[in-house]
Order: C-alpha cells, then sequence, then structure tokens
C-alpha cells in the first residue's frame, strides 16, 4: 500500500482569525439587532447605547464561553450518553495514538466507546481532547475503515476544529442573549437576528467535514475512507442527541443545502475522488509494506504521551461510573 506523509501544518486552524471574525461579526448583529428589534417609540439613543455596550460585552462573553466552557460542553455532550473511558493499555486506546503518531499530534487524544452508531472528538485543544467511538460502528466497519474514522476524527483535533466551532457558537449565543431573547425564542433569534453568523457556522461545519475526509483518506486511503462513509450512511436514522449535537458527530445532518451541518455523502465521495482537499493535505507518498493498523498493535504511541495523568481525566470527567457504563 502507499503510505502518505501528511502535512500537519496545512490543515492547522488557529483560533485568532476565527476569534477576529466572530468580534467583527457581533458587531454587525449588534447594529442589525439594535435596528430591527427596536421597540415602536424608543429613540435611536437607546438602540446605540445597547450597541456601544455589546461592543464589549458580547466578545467578552463569547470568548470566555468560548474558550473556558468547552470543558463544560465536554461533560455535558458525555454525560447525556453511556460513555464508558478507555485504559491506556486498551487495544482501541493504542491503535487511536498509533495514528496520532502517524498523522504528527505530539499528545495523544483519549478515547472512549458510547453505544452510538457514530463517533467524535472533542475537547478545547488537542492536549485535552477525547475521541468517542461507537461500539455499533466498531461492529460495522473493517479494521482499515476503522481506522479512517478514527483519522477522521484525529483530523478535527490536529485542525482545531473543536475551539473554533466552540467559539462560534459561544458568540452567537452571547449575542442573542444580549440582545434579550430567552431559551424559548433562541432558534428564532439565531436566524432572524444572526442569520450571517448561522449560515457561517454551518458553512464552517461542512467545509471541516472535507478535511477531516482528506485527513482519513491520508491516514489510510481515499476508497477506505468512503466505504467507511458508505456503510454509516446506510445505517438506523440519527438520535436525537446526535441531531442535537450534529456539528460534533461524524455522520451528522446532511441536507444538500447551506442549512446543512455536513455535506452529503455525494458530495463527500466526490471530494474525496477528485483528490479536492486530499492533495492538499498530503506532502508526499512512497510505497512501503506497512498494512493498516491492527487492534493488537502498539508502534508509534511510546514516542507520544498523555499531556496529563490517566487518574487526572477520570477525576476531571468523573463519567465512567456504573450507571453510564452499564448501558455499553
Amino acid at each position: 500500500m502507499t503510505e502518505m506523509r501528511i502535512n500537519i501544518r496545512r490543515i492547522r486552524n488557529s483560533s485568532f482569525p476565527t476569534w477576529l471574525g466572530l468580534v467583527l461579526g457581533s458587531w454587525f448583529g449588534l447594529a442589525w439587532g439594535s435596528l430591527i428589534s427596536m421597540p415602536v417609540g424608543v429613540g435611536f439613543g437607546v438602540a446605540a447605547g445597547t450597541v456601544v455596550g455589546g461592543f464589549l460585552a458580547v466578545p467578552l462573553w463569547g470568548t470566555i464561553w468560548g474558550l473556558v466552557g468547552l470543558g463544560g460542553q465536554r461533560k455535558g455532550a458525555l454525560h447525556q450518553l453511556g460513555v464508558k473511558t478507555l485504559g491506556d493499555d486498551d487495544p482501541l486506546t493504542l491503535r487511536v495514538g498509533d495514528l496520532a503518531g502517524r498523522l504528527g499530534l505530539k499528545t495523544r487524544p483519549w478515547v472512549a466507546i458510547m453505544p452510538y452508531n457514530n463517533a467524535f472528538a472533542i475537547g478545547a485543544n488537542a492536549k485535552s481532547a477525547l475521541v468517542v467511538i461507537g461500539r455499533p460502528l466498531m461492529e460495522a466497519l473493517t479494521d482499515a475503515e476503522l481506522d479512517a474514522v478514527i483519522g477522521h476524527e484525529l483530523g478535527h483535533i490536529a485542525s482545531n476544529d473543536m475551539r473554533r466551532m466552540g467559539l462560534a457558537r459561544s458568540f452567537q449565543n452571547a449575542l442573542v442573549w444580549y440582545l434579550g431573547f430567552s431559551n424559548t425564542l433562541q432558534r428564532w433569534a439565531r436566524w432572524t437576528l444572526t442569520w450571517m453568523s448561522e449560515l457561517s457556522i454551518l458553512s464552517m461545519s461542512r467545509k471541516r467535514e472535507y478535511w477531516a475526509d482528506a485527513v482519513g483518506a491520508a491516514l489510510t486511503s481515499k476508497e477506505l475512507m468512503i466505504a467507511a462513509l458508505e456503510k454509516l450512511h446506510s445505517r438506523p436514522e440519527l438520535g436525537d442527541f446526535e441531531r442535537r449535537e450534529a456539528r460534533l458527530m461524524f455522520r451528522g445532518i446532511a441536507r444538500g443545502s447551506m442549512f446543512s451541518t455536513h455535506p452529503t455523502l455525494k458530495e463527500r465521495r466526490m471530494a474525496l475522488e477528485a483528490g479536492t482537499y486530499l492533495r492538499k493535505v498530503i506532502i508526499s507518498g512512497r510505497k512501503t509494506d506497512v498494512q493498516p493498523t491492527q487492534s493488537h498493535s502498539m508502534p508509534a504511541v511510546e514516542q507520544i504521551a498523555y499531556a496529563v495523568p490517566s487518574s487526572a481525566l477520570d477525576e476531571h470527567l468523573r463519567l465512567s461510573d456504573t450507571s453510564n457504563s452499564s448501558s455499553l
């Protein structure tokens, strides 16, 4: 098979351009929201005061919630699942660590399994990232196809996707809340007051799936990545949790429009076959005798390490208790 070298610098995205764009977008949203939501009889001075006050408050809230809140988001998301974190010597942990080493990550992510036919990665950065793989997914895919899915999730980690998406959503929430809308009106307010940011977030979500697919294909092959996608899209419909957290999931909402979190299967397959993103990820390729990662192997894992002791993770998450694990 062909072993490909991945240009990890090409896929790594800084949070700063995203943050700066969100600050400018929040200012536009404040001005727009004040204009269309200004009650009858309220003067321009009141609306202007709302905008000026929000110039500082919204970016501040959005930044704090986006960066600090990612840890809470991870706890909240995992708390709704039957998640079981795996030990350092678990075959799946070793498998993920091997692929992380081949990708060029300096620290390997934590690994967990869940009872959903899906996968996702979450965490503020690579040092605190957690990769969650569904047990039904593991049973449905071949070893090589599973490597492609794991590579996809590692691509999100290498690309800094979780932090960028977390910032984008927290800025949007900060803007809507600042303008005084209750939780029952959040969905309406997003499309009325922050329609530009909502479309931008959905566009970012779709594009990052193409890049992650390219990483999964680079670590295995585009044929294996396509095969994994096709098998997953033939599985049962998304559950309620998967729909709520669609931007996190390997398989999310894909309607083939600007309102989708994910590209359609056809769009993802076409991008992989054409090499649209894959050619930008690869430095070079060479023939090798290396076979797809086996669940019992342990090559590159020893060369990278966890950022904190495993006991610290267990204390931090507190999610692998008997009540959650029993559903697996």
